[in-house]
């Protein structure tokens, strides 16, 4: 179908810059998630590339041609909103073959391409309901087959699951991972939840504050995350201070051994993520275990977050043990290969 590269894109809004330094590269086929909070300024990149505002600087590339002074209907590019924005006074068949319609296409061709695409996004038979006949995942379904019934080169979603609830939401992601696996579409997809983007992408781009602070696989920015502040938008809860020392990370918490052991004797930021400490309840043999003792609980479901007071501080500990209770004694461990020790130097040496 097509590939997408942004390279060094500057957006600014009254003269502000709202995205700096963003480049990009998507694959033919390839489905990215662009990941970030609220105000980063992911819509705004798709709205550089689907041509609705133009960058301070950069340049948009689809399948090889810059396509900065095309329009957006010239850009062989479609953007699904987060809200549907259908036509009310249109059916189903209707709404999807509006831009077949306007590209041209003759009543024949329009009828066959609506049909499949029904199919396709499991709407066969509402062909002929008028928008207020759907169901909110339904309208969203339209939108969608609204875009691929067009077959662009680049398919651009806004958050396009976030008013549905959660069954529906798991619905629509299946589904999206089908019709893009089956149509072999590039796809960017802008979310703010990070669940999302673990699961339907092949590659995560977190945008925050504006810059790109990581690009890979979703298993290397949940587990290998490049600076603290990703593994903080990844659920990381515990940073710790230490030294490099021949090998080890020597902290409050013992002399670890650790792979990323660069940097002999310079003040390092290190985290674990709570679900990796090993906790134990009974007196057991736990080697290389520290006490500590159970501050507070919450129970989540499959798992129990616990804060633990430590003698030298206080850690966030997620464990399938549910009968924890404040004031328990406990031990805990630090798995080391489990440990993320950043390569950056910190603030004050």
């Amino acid at each position: 179908m097509g590939a997408l590269s942004l390279k060094d894109l500057h957006i600014h809004y009254d003269r502000q810059p709202v995205v700096q330094d963003f480049s990009l590269d998507i694959g033919d086929g390839e489905m990215v998630a662009l990941l970030g909070p609220s105000g980063a300024g992911k819509t705004t990149i798709l709205k550089v590339v689907a041509g609705l505002l133009a960058p301070a600087r950069g340049e948009v590339i689809i399948d090889g041609q810059v396509v900065n002074d095309r329009p957006p209907e010239k850009r062989d590019a479609v953007m699904v909103f987060q809200k549907p924005l259908l036509f009310p006074f249109m059916n189903v068949n209707q709404n999807i073959a509006f831009g077949l319609k306007m590209r041209g296409d003759d009543a024949a061709r329009r009828s066959r391409a609506v049909e499949r695409i029904l199919a396709l996004t499991r709407l066969a038979g509402l062909g002929p309901r008028k928008v207020h006949e759907l169901s909110g995942g339904q309208q969203q379904r339209v939108a969608l087959a609204r875009a691929l019934v067009l077959e662009p080169a680049i398919l651009l979603m806004d958050e396009p699951l976030s008013n549905l609830d959660a069954n529906l939401r798991q619905e629509m992601r299946e589904l999206i991972l089908t019709v893009q696996s089956e149509l072999n579409i590039t796809t960017l997809f802008v979310t703010h939840d990070q669940a999302e983007a673990l699961m339907m992408s092949q590659r995560v781009a977190l945008l925050l504050e504006g810059r790109l602070r990581q690009v890979g696989s979703p298993r290397d920015l949940f587990h290998r995350p490049a600076d603290p502040e990703v593994a903080r938008f990844f659920g990381g809860g515990n940073f710790f201070r230490g030294r490099l020392h021949e090998g080890h990370f020597e902290c409050d918490f013992g002399r670890l051994p650790v792979t990323a052991a660069d940097g002999n004797g310079h003040l390092r930021t290190a985290t674990i993520r709570p679900e990796d400490i090993q906790l134990a309840t009974a007196p057991v043999d736990l080697p290389d275990s520290f006490a500590g003792t159970v501050v507070r609980t919450r129970f989540e479901g499959m798992a129990t977050r616990a804060w633990i007071r430590c003698p030298f501080g206080e850690l966030v500990v997620l464990t399938a043990e549910s009968a924890l209770a404040p004031g328990q004694s406990v031990r805990l461990r630090l798995p080391p290969d489990k440990i993320r020790v950043f390569s950056e130097a910190s603030s004050s040496e």
